[in-house]
């Protein structure tokens, strides 16, 4: 089976590309580097199974020679501009990227025939929420640029499934952390594990009472890989991708602490800044999984402790040198 993922080379993407040709799939990865970053993936790069193509979502003669080159059976659809604050400060881009380039992506799809497509959806299309664990059929009110982007990705996806018979399914996913091949430091957790192990103090936004489904990256792409292989019986539906436990950022900044202190020896200081514009505020927020677990046998993985441990012990790596993959 061929399988193009989109946002290849980012910190997602990159773990799903090592993870589906270790199960022996074909994989295309497209990504436009300017986040991403195919360094991590070099040690494949003379794998046959492997394909890597520098292009951007955006431009459809490019992509289209992708999808005319070579027989496409499935799309993951992980390229985007991610996050609140990336979106409100280059609108253009979050609205190109995620809204056009999603439209791009799946009339290709279309037309080229495509068995199936994944969407890489966000819990920020739920925005302000009235009840938690969070249902997939909860109000979807975003309260962001980023959570617009998303629901609009969504409503094309969801409109090509009911008009076209385009088989899709979309994953909301909740607060990404943890080491992938290429690691993003700028979500909370990596953020907040920077912060302590380089003499920084953590920065809370608000008082730090707000919660959110953390969920580490291998699991991500354990539910990405569950979709790609489920049946048409699932064709259209939509589907959480978190732990179903709500963890608020006091709690992972006192995990944090804890462990750089039973480590280090080093006290991690913390200091509150105002909340940010259009960031959800809510106590006991987490997204109900109790679907993805029913219909695709979806089962998370990582504690929160052991993916903050994790985390710490590769920084330790990064700073003595050793800038390498740790695993699954």
């Amino acid at each position: 089976m061929n399988i193009l993922i989109t946002g290849g080379a980012g910190y997602i993407g990159s773990v799903l590309v090592k993870k589906l040709m270790d199960k022996k799939y074909f994989v295309l990865a497209v990504d436009n580097l300017t986040r991403g970053d195919y360094r991590y993936l070099s040690n494949y790069k003379d794998n046959p199974n492997l394909k890597l193509f520098i292009k951007d979502v955006r431009d459809r003669k490019k992509m289209e020679e992708i999808f005319k080159d070579n027989s496409i059976n499935a799309v993951i659809h992980l390229a985007a501009i991610p996050g609140m604050e990336r979106c409100r400060r280059d609108p253009y881009s979050a609205i190109t990227t995620n809204i056009y380039g999603t439209y791009n992506i799946i009339e290709l799809a279309r037309m080229h025939d495509v068995d199936k497509v994944i969407l890489a959806s966000s819990a920020a299309v739920y925005g302000d929420t009235t009840k938690t664990p969070i249902k997939e059929t909860h109000p979807l009110r975003p309260t962001n640029l980023y959570g617009v982007t998303k629901l609009a990705a969504e409503k094309l996806i969801n409109a090509y499934y009911k008009n076209y018979g385009l088989s899709t399914i979309i994953l909301r996913i909740g607060n990404v952390y943890g080491v992938g091949l290429y690691t993003y430091w700028e979500n909370v957790i990596p953020k907040f594990v920077k912060q302590a192990l380089t003499g920084q103090p953590l920065t809370i936004y608000g008082d730090g009472c707000q919660s959110r489904d953390f969920v580490h990256v291998w699991d991500v792409a354990q539910a990405i890989e569950l979709a790609l292989e489920a049946g048409k019986n699932v064709a259209g539906e939509v589907f959480n991708v978190g732990t179903g436990k709500p963890i608020s950022v006091n709690f992972v900044a006192d995990i944090i602490s804890k462990i750089v202190k039973e480590k280090l020896g080093d006290n991690v200081k913390k200091i509150y800044l105002p909340p940010r514009k259009s960031e959800p505020h809510i106590r006991n927020f987490c997204l109900s999984i109790s679907r993805i677990k029913e219909k695709l046998n979806f089962n998370p993985k990582w504690t929160i402790e052991k993916g903050v441990n994790q985390l710490i012990n590769y920084f330790l790596r990064i700073q003595g040198g050793k800038d390498e993959f740790i695993g699954s």
